[in-house]
């Protein structure tokens, strides 16, 4: 970062949504006085009484594009949120209505948001009666705690946290997972 400045998405997350907002504009502002000065001069048409100084609005820099590269997604992630979906399912958009409002297939918005929940379910704290509820406005079946599928993946698991990538023979950890989804214990 430059003078405070985002140059990662990370960075621009950090920051709230007036300021990436308000930066953006002033970053995009600049830019776009910027190459229309450039244009205007190019053309042999830039009259200095009539048009902006070109000393005020100097071109971005590397560091600049990059911020609003940043800034940009932060804000984009922030206005397609996939929260927004589970609203809209709520209070009861059906899937094409969503699909149509995000330019997608139904297909693509559900597994969107089914990877989203799966997302907090597994490494955000959403609890299962929340992600059971998320799972179904999808259009599937809530997941079932302690079903066969369930157990398998907690034992797949379980082996793959033990598991030395380093040091440990890969082949038998592959067939230790065969085994496990096909049924048997590891």
């Amino acid at each position: 970062m430059t003078a405070d400045r985002p140059l990662t998405y990370q960075q621009a997350m950090d920051l709230g949504l007036p300021d990436q907002r308000a930066r953006y504009e002033e970053l995009t502002g600049r830019d776009l006085t910027a190459r229309s000065i450039a244009t205007l001069k190019a053309r042999g048409e830039y009259d200095a009484s009539k048009h902006p100084d070109p000393a005020g609005y100097p071109p971005l820099t590397v560091a600049g594009h990059l911020e609003m590269l940043a800034l940009g997604e932060a804000i984009a992630f922030c206005y397609r949120h996939p929260a927004g979906v589970g609203h809209a399912v709520r209070a009861g958009a059906t899937w094409e209505q969503i699909a149509a409002a995000r330019n997608t297939t139904a297909e693509a918005a559900r597994a969107a948001y089914r990877e989203w929940a799966e997302g907090q379910h597994n490494y955000a704290g959403m609890g299962d009666a929340e992600y059971a509820a998320a799972i179904e406005a999808a259009g599937e079946p809530a997941p079932a705690a302690g079903t066969e599928d369930t157990r398998r993946l907690g034992e797949i698991r379980e082996l793959l946290s033990h598991f030395d990538w380093e040091h440990d023979d890969r082949q038998l950890a592959l067939e230790a997972i065969e085994r496990i989804a096909d049924g048997g214990q590891s």
